[in-house]
């Protein structure tokens, strides 16, 4: 068979390879990703694609031609989603291809590539990645593949080893960095700020600790009032932190804000109320949601993800000594994978369908366009090239469906 013209590959940027800083730009919310997937979908000699948004990675997968490097890929899809560049981060961002790719999703999958190793929330967030990719019809036979045998991945790791057992998330860390810090006699009053999965798990991990009163702020005040139910708590709009933040002792925050939604003028006025009391805030927004204050407050602490990610470096031994056996379960599925993977990518419909269908129709308008004049040819050969396309497209989209329901 002839060589594929063209390829799986992954370009990314991850908090193995990056900090925070360098993340937050890049960030893509919930709300913007069928968006971003549409875009990206869209760009040229781009055949199926999924993008994995979580707070410590932005990834793309993608199906593309061979001649397209896939930074240029990726430069081209934030150029057009948020007419941004970013060739100053080149070197922060990695790239694999092929089979490799699999491999780096089954490893996401297993929460070995994760910062704190092991930890089970990033199962779904990958599946949310696939479903938001499925939505906007930019997933294909590759990436139904790849993203079905990734879930079978990841629960196979979960279920025949010990890696995740006592697995924490982002935000139960979080929670115990905070708990490193507090006085045993402490009852402290705690602020939630926003309403995602995140604040629910940090907001699950304080309530097992020794504490006073929960408050919880959202944009929308019913989400609050949701979250706060289940805690006895309050529930506060945005409009009201001037007021609630400095009763707080203990503040969790992790919104979808592109810009800080707590100012330095309101660290400082917050400060002011307290009188010299101690407050901790823990950012586990990306882009933070708390103005960068270089210290310059003594009773106020802020604490972010590179925090966490320090925190967390010296409390995974246990776990790590579980990853032989994960990587043991990967290589296996990997081979599955690979071994459907070199078959599929030299079907024509990867390697030369729309190439069989331009010599068709050249062969058809050949002696057509002779009789034309040059205005006229240039009509029916757009209108014509354009039909081909579609039928092209039509075909991946029916042999990605097919392949989907036999995922299924």
């Amino acid at each position: 068979m002839a060589p594929s013209k063209w390829q799986l590959i992954v370009c990314g940027i991850s908090h193995n390879t990056s900090d925070l800083f360098d993340r937050e730009p890049l960030q893509i919310s919930r709300d913007q990703m069928a968006e971003a997937n549409s875009i990206l979908s869209r760009l040229p000699e781009v055949r199926e694609s999924a993008v994995l948004v979580t707070c410590n990675r932005v990834e793309f997968y993608i199906v593309a031609d061979r001649s397209r490097e896939p930074f240029d890929i990726v430069h081209e899809f934030y150029e057009s989603f948020r007419d941004m560049d970013i060739n100053s981060l080149k070197e922060k961002f990695f790239t694999y291809k092929g089979t490799h790719v699999a491999k780096h999703i089954f490893r996401v999958m297993s929460g070995i590539d994760s910062m704190v190793v092991g930890e089970k929330q990033i199962a779904g967030q990958v599946k949310d990645a696939y479903k938001s990719s499925c939505a906007v019809k930019a997933a294909g036979k590759i990436m139904h593949r790849l993203f079905h045998q990734a879930f079978r991945v990841g629960k196979a790791v979960r279920t025949d080893t010990e890696m995740g057992k006592g697995a924490c998330s982002v935000a139960s860390a979080a929670v115990s960095l905070i708990k490193s810090m507090l006085d045993d006699d402490l009852r402290p009053t705690v602020l939630f700020i926003g309403a995602n999965q995140m604040i629910q798990l940090a907001s699950l991990n304080m309530s097992r600790l020794h504490h006073g009163k929960f408050m919880f702020a959202n944009r929308t005040a019913q989400k609050a009032e949701e979250f706060a139910r289940n805690y006895h708590g309050e529930a506060h709009s945005l409009e009201d932190l001037p007021s609630v933040l400095p009763i707080a002792d203990i503040v969790l925050t992790c919104t979808a804000s592109e810009q800080p939604i707590i100012s330095e003028d309101a660290l400082r006025e917050a400060a002011e109320k307290r009188n010299g009391r101690s407050q901790i805030i823990m950012d586990m927004a990306v882009p933070r949601d708390v103005a960068d204050m270089n210290g310059s407050l003594d009773s106020v602490r802020v604490f972010d993800l590179e925090d966490v990610k320090r925190f967390v470096a010296d409390r995974t031994e246990r776990i790590e000594e579980e990853i032989p056996h994960a990587e043991e379960v990967i290589d296996r599925m990997l081979e599955q994978f690979s071994y459907w993977y070199q078959h599929v990518i030299c079907e024509p419909l990867y390697n030369g369908l729309e190439a069989t269908f331009e010599d068709m129709r050249m062969e058809e308008l050949e002696g057509a366009l002779k009789e034309l004049d040059s205005e006229h040819r240039a009509v029916i050969d757009k209108l014509t090239r354009r039909l081909v396309n579609r039928m092209a497209q039509m075909r991946i989209r029916i042999d990605s469906d097919t392949d989907k329901e036999s995922e299924n």
